[in-house]
């Protein structure tokens, strides 16, 4: 190990050895030229989560969450009000605030869509991703964990499709929320609201995640009156028609689930509708 020129604190030191994260200055160097940014994604990701309140990991608890790798960072208020969902329901959760990784989803569904990929391809990314996703359940397992929980759509669904048979240890994050609300008698001031599930057609795995039961809560909740909406229509190819379709139907509001749709709708939308997800709507109803 080289001497440096000044005896700093120990702290010090390890705080350095801590933000090079192992790489060489010409490693520290390329990453700045690459992303103008000198700090590992990991480290800015555990500083944004305990920026935004995120508790410390409950050790002892049956459910292991990996929060995904851009719900913390575009869609921050739904982020938020999952977090107060799970706080106000008594779900407590343990979880890694450097180590968790990408489960692949984007280029796992990305090496389906384009044709000009080849099988061997195809397989060999699809290999990579199911890599990742073991790092994290084997995270999970490692702190005695019963559940995986996954904040974000994608991630619980493709994983649930890989792993077929573990199916119902790999759970949404709203699947341990749907268990506590179905021991409850929901109540809300009278609301109409319309709701676009998501067409699911182009990543069929999406199916895989329990949207007739997500559905038969929401209808359980008295006073709240929902409108269903055509689910043929493409959150990203024909926005339009949903948006024709709301109207149609006189709604001010529509709630959307599925985050690929609740996400395109809001961008498509801007203020001729409002889009909600599920924290937003649970919250209202639970008072939080």
């Amino acid at each position: 190990m080289k001497k440096r020129k000044v005896a700093y604190t120990e702290n010090y030191q390890n705080l350095m050895a801590h933000l090079a994260a192992g790489r060489t200055f010409e490693e520290q160097l390329k990453c700045i030229d690459e992303t103008r940014n000198h700090a590992p994604v990991w480290f800015l990701r555990a500083g944004l989560l305990k920026a935004l309140g995120v508790p410390e990991p409950k050790k002892n608890s049956e459910n292991f969450i990996t929060f995904g790798c851009y719900v913390p960072f575009m869609s921050l208020s739904k982020f938020g009000d999952t977090l107060k969902l799970l706080d106000l329901l008594g779900i407590e959760y343990n979880y890694s605030p450097d180590k968790e990784i990408c489960c692949g989803a984007p280029p796992f569904q990305d090496c389906v869509e384009f044709e000009e990929v080849t099988e061997e391809e195809r397989q060999k990314i699809q290999a990579r991703c199911k890599e990742y996703m073991q790092f994290n359940w084997d995270m999970g397992k490692q702190a005695g964990a019963k559940n995986m929980v996954y904040v974000c759509h994608a991630c619980a669904a493709l994983v649930k499709m890989v792993f077929p048979e573990d199916a119902d240890i790999h759970r949404w994050v709203y699947d341990p929320i749907m268990d506590k609300l179905e021991e409850k008698n929901l109540e809300i001031e009278p609301t109409v609201i319309g709701y676009f599930e998501g067409c699911h057609k182009h990543f069929p795995y999406f199916g895989s995640l329990d949207w007739p039961r997500y559905r038969k809560v929401l209808g359980s909740i008295k006073g709240l009156t929902i409108v269903d909406l055509d689910k043929r229509f493409c959150c990203k190819q024909h926005p339009d028609r949903i948006l024709e379709d709301a109207e149609k139907k006189n709604l001010k509001t529509i709630l959307v689930p599925c985050g690929d749709g609740h996400y395109f709708l809001k961008q498509a939308f801007q203020d001729k509708m409002e889009v909600k997800n599920f924290s937003e709507v649970l919250l209202q109803v639970l008072g939080g």
